[in-house]
């Protein structure tokens, strides 16, 4: 008794082909009316079954025992040979040194021959080649099965789909991936030196300062000034950063950007040496509104910069007047520490602090080439 999954195949295969309905019809007509109708329904399942085959998503294509191609959907014409005509009846081997180098079409022919002559079918799902010539690169997946062809004879059968779009597409994740991992790694190790920093201000600010209050409005100022570095590296991507963008932030975190004039040709500075000038900048700022020029409203400061070539050096300047007389500090805050020590040592540079009677002057030198960059952008390309 045939299953249920049989009679479903059965009544799937009568309402496409209308088999059975023809061959009642056959047994009370004429002859010349069924062999009529039966044309006729040959003709119409070979139009469909055409339509359904050039309709595929993919290639299908047919070789012969002697390995000459016999038959192919539109989409193997259009695709995967579209620079071999005449197609159908070319020899398979003769077709493929034209499409591909000499070594690629040789081991496709081989593939064919040895599915031909044993019957093992055959799958490859990561072929990416050159085209011949090597203009151009495509990709494939593809499978070989033996079919039966009239007469007895043998030939192959090949499905291929066009993956050349998928093979970039995958090229792509993995590429994505790879730089998710990065971003990740290089998060983790700026989210540790950013807590190194914020550790480093409060034992400095707090643990050195008698009065708590001024302790902690001192140590909200640098956070306030290195979030603010942090806003300017950020909307570069933490690449680089223009070293106006960076003084405008510092300045504006402490709140005299009105009163101090900048200047100076472009330069873009690595991401580390922008967070330490911005926290100097605030540094100096600080110090001006406590102690020197920014303390009285006739006090003014000029922040400039410049390149110098052969070999080519950064330097900048901070020069307050206006201000009330300047005297050399008796003790060396945490300011003066980060100036002499960490704003030197990230810019590989010298740090002169000139405390003149009227108004400090604080001269930076850096020579490392590495760490600044004149007139283009990051991806820019322009002078």
């Amino acid at each position: 008794m045939p299953t249920r999954s049989g009679f479903e195949s059965a009544a799937l295969s009568e309402r496409f082909s209308g088999r059975d309905a023809l061959l009642r019809r056959v047994a009370g007509d004429a002859p010349e009316a069924w062999v009529r109708e039966v044309a006729e329904h040959s003709a119409r399942q070979g139009e469909i079954f055409v339509e359904l085959i050039n309709k595929c998503p993919f290639g299908i294509y047919l070789v012969d025992d002697s390995l000459t191609i016999v038959a192919m959907n539109a989409r193997s014409q259009e695709g995967a040979f579209q620079n071999v005509r005449p197609v159908i009846g070319r020899p398979f081997e003769e077709a493929m040194r034209i499409l591909w180098p000499e070594a690629v079409a040789q081991e496709i022919v081989g593939q064919f021959r040895h599915t031909l002559e044993t019957g093992e079918p055959y799958r490859s799902d990561a072929f990416v080649e050159p085209r011949a010539g090597g203009e151009q690169v495509d990709g494939y997946a593809w499978e070989l099965h033996r079919a039966r062809l009239p007469e007895g004879r043998q030939g192959v059968i090949c499905y291929d789909f066009a993956s050349t779009a998928l093979r970039a597409a995958e090229r792509a994740l993995v590429e994505a991936e790879r730089r998710q991992r990065l971003l990740i790694d290089e998060l983790n190790h700026r989210v540790k030196n950013m807590l190194s920093v914020v550790q480093s201000l409060a034992r400095q600010t707090i643990g050195r300062n008698p009065d708590p209050a001024a302790a902690q409005l001192a140590f909200e100022g640098r956070l306030a000034a290195l979030a603010r570095a942090h806003d300017t590296l950020t909307r570069v991507h933490w690449g680089k950063a223009e070293l106006a963008d960076v003084a405008e932030g510092a300045l504006d975190s402490s709140g005299v950007a009105d009163r101090v004039r900048t200047g100076g040709p472009t330069i873009w500075l690595e991401s580390r040496v922008a967070v330490t000038v911005a926290m100097a900048l605030h540094e100096l700022s600080t110090n001006a509104i406590q102690y020197g020029a920014l303390s009285t409203e006739a006090g003014r400061v000029d922040f400039s910069w410049r390149l110098e070539e052969g070999p080519p050096r950064l330097l900048l300047e901070w020069r307050e007047r206006g201000g009330p007389a300047v005297t050399p500090p008796t003790r060396r805050g945490f300011g003066t520490r980060m100036l002499e020590r960490a704003l030197a040592g990230d810019l590989k540079a010298q740090v002169r602090l000139d405390f003149a009677p009227d108004g400090l002057v604080c001269s930076i030198e850096a020579a490392a080439p590495a760490l600044f960059e004149e007139r283009v952008a990051p991806g820019d390309g322009t002078a």
